[in-house]
């Protein structure tokens, strides 16, 4: 029989320790090539990315590039790490460097130096002698590194120019003859996402010439991106139709485009970390990811592939020769996985390879699955994912509603996904709802949602999250006052931006190495994000008073809502000053707060200690916040005090 006891109180099986009892964290990267699949997984405890391989028909893992952790640092967010030759061997950086390793048991190679960080290299494609790659150069008398596209002789491994001039550069690739190089570019004050071009030159050997512009973006609001080879065509995706397609062209200039899957669907995803894949071909098959939902083209015949229990896909992959699809997944019931799905099979069975935490575990818990829940905000639909609190071992008090945590994605151009997240499980295992708001600038939704948040951040989305609580509460599925809060990064912004504004409904407050000071951060930000904010509030200088408007930290005496802030030490995004500044402030005004540091982290815990202890500590604070006896201990401590 099922225990009476007030929502928010639940003792529950899941929690952190369980987070780091798993197979690893979460499958980063991956690339299928010959009968052997690779992929980098996270270790749950060091945070460190290991590289592993197996039969695609077999069981058997084997780790390469033991001891090292295959990642990179360029962009400050990375990705890009890994690239499997069509011999089996791998190419693979780390923060010191690039290697090469023939095989598994054989030494490794390194075929460029880091130097502490200063040399960084992504994204990767190479033929028989040269390697070619992005590269970001950061001299100790510059404020901002140089981006550019290099090659490296594999015999010599001298290093040579091949692109220079842009800000930033993405996806070179090499033509299946070896003699064309095309890649993907953009400048400031333009994201990734934005208005870019698609460029190639011709190959010899590692040197580049006669560069031409294929698709140019710019002036014209249109994303250019992902640029692949097709026999000597050229497939790329692009944003002109509001939604990311794939399009077919000529390798030449102007050439005339085909859109292979018209589609109200974004077959894309916003480019934090390089060298992501969503979509990819051989010689039979192109297969894309439309936002969660799967088609293969084969000939002039596209069909949707069915993938019960999973929703959530990246870093596609196809052997040249091959039937099997290969992708990183994952669902609402199911954490990030290596699947593959037989297209020649028209059933398209799906087989598991590597799960980072195994599915019987999963179904052995109880786990509360996400709905779609749509309202208006400012008279836009807009969406988010709405789980409902969920344990049979309790019941809540008659006539009595959850509370309920809104979570404000980072970004803030991403999207909330309905895919396994243990932590939002802690919370609807323990009577808390959880609400996971696709605010207006999301992705999934097309360019013109998108571009909604342009100039007007800190607002749209302000209104959106508080919007969404009240369309909750109206209904009946939340309690009105225990409404909670939590978001990092610029979800950290996005939930003291709700803090300040006069209809906050708010009633406790996390934020996770959040913005709170958009002038400083304007000031102090990496290369890739440094005219973010021109594009989502303003030109700086020009525009301060917007900033300082907008700005939590200039708007301290507005927040009387219970707030507790979480930060590294080592963030090298968002100054953790920003986090103490906010703390000592709101401490000073008597509203309920904390504050946690954590040693030898930056933007984005990693390490499985970390994760534990700020999961711990949101729900402990939140829940005392609200005068609900939390089911667990935090090593938190809580400065004016309420409750």
């Amino acid at each position: 029989m099922a225990t009476e006891a007030v929502y928010g109180s639940w003792d529950s099986p899941i929690t952190p320790d369980l987070f780091g009892k798993c197979n690893c964290k979460s499958i980063c990267e991956m690339q299928v090539v010959g009968g052997n699949v690779y992929w980098i997984e996270q270790n749950s405890v060091t945070g460190k990315r290991e590289l592993y391989s197996k039969p695609t028909n077999g069981d058997t893992r084997t780790r390469w590039a033991d001891g090292q952790s295959v990642q990179t640092a360029i962009h400050e967010y990375g990705g890009g790490a890994l690239h499997v030759l069509a011999d089996g061997s791998v190419l693979f950086a780390t923060i010191e460097g690039v290697f090469y390793q023939k095989s598994a048991d054989s030494g490794v190679e390194q075929l460029a130096e880091g130097n502490n960080r200063m040399f960084r290299f992504s994204d990767f494609s190479a033929t028989d002698t040269h390697v070619f790659c992005v590269n970001e150069t950061h001299q100790a008398d510059a404020k901002f590194p140089e981006n550019r596209l290099i090659s490296i002789d594999r015999a010599t491994k001298n290093q040579n120019v091949i692109a220079h001039g842009a800000d930033f550069y993405a996806y070179p690739r090499v033509s299946p003859d070896g003699k064309k190089l095309v890649w993907m570019q953009w400048s400031l004050p333009n994201m990734p996402w934005d208005e870019t071009s698609i460029r190639m030159a011709d190959l010899k050997g590692g040197e580049s010439s006669n560069e031409v512009t294929l698709k140019d973006g710019t002036g014209k609001q249109i994303n250019y991106s992902e640029p692949t080879w097709d026999g000597d065509e050229l497939l790329t995706v692009n944003d002109s139709t509001n939604w990311w397609n794939v399009y077919k062209s000529a390798a030449e200039p102007n050439s005339v485009e085909k859109n292979l899957n018209p589609i109200q669907r974004e077959i894309s995803y916003p480019l934090w970390q390089l060298g992501f894949r969503n979509y990819v071909l051989n010689k039979k098959y192109l297969v894309m990811n439309a936002d969660g939902i799967l088609y293969v083209r084969s000939g002039d015949v596209t069909v949707e592939i069915p993938t019960p229990g999973y929703t959530v896909f990246g870093y596609l992959s196809l052997d040249q020769n091959g039937s099997d699809l290969f992708a990183i997944a994952s669902g609402p019931k199911r954490a990030s996985s290596v699947i593959s799905i037989d297209l020649a099979n028209k059933n398209f069975p799906l087989k598991v390879h590597r799960e980072s935490r195994d599915s019987s575990e999963i179904d052995a818990l109880e786990i509360s699955e996400p709905e779609e829940f749509v309202f208006k905000s400012d008279g836009v639909d807009v969406s988010g994912y709405f789980y409902p609190p969920k344990n049979c071992s309790y019941s809540a008090p008659a006539g009595t509603l959850p509370p309920v945590l809104l979570l404000g994605h980072g970004g803030p151009t991403a999207p909330a996904q309905n895919n396994l997240d243990l932590k939002k499980q802690f919370f609807t295992s323990r009577g808390i709802a959880v609400f996971d708001v696709n605010y207006r600038g999301s992705t999934g939704f097309g360019t013109e949602f998108r571009r909604m948040l342009y100039k007007n951040c800190g607002v749209a989305d302000r209104d959106d999250m508080l919007n969404g609580a009240k369309a909750l509460v109206e209904q009946g599925k939340v309690d009105a006052e225990k409404v909670l809060i939590t978001g990092s990064s610029s979800g950290g912004y996005l939930i003291l931006s709700c803090l300040i504004s006069p209809k906050n409904i708010i009633k406790a407050a996390v934020s996770v190495y959040g913005v709170a000071d958009l002038l400083a951060l304007d000031e102090d930000t990496h290369k890739l994000e440094r005219c973010y904010n021109e594009m989502l509030i303003g030109k700086y200088p020009e525009q301060a008073s917007i900033y300082e408007e907008r700005s939590p930290i200039y708007h301290i005496d507005k927040i009387r809502t219970p707030i507790a802030f979480l930060h590294g030490r080592e963030d090298t995004v968002v100054p953790m000053s920003q986090s103490i500044t906010m703390y000592e402030k709101i401490r000073a005004s008597g509203v309920t707060t904390a504050l946690m540091l954590f040693d030898g982290e930056g933007h984005g815990f990693r390490n499985g200690q970390v994760i534990k202890e700020s999961t711990e500590a949101t729900f402990y604070f939140l829940m005392k916040a609200v005068g609900i006896e939390p089911s667990i201990s935090s090593k938190i401590e809580i400065v004016n005090p309420k409750h």
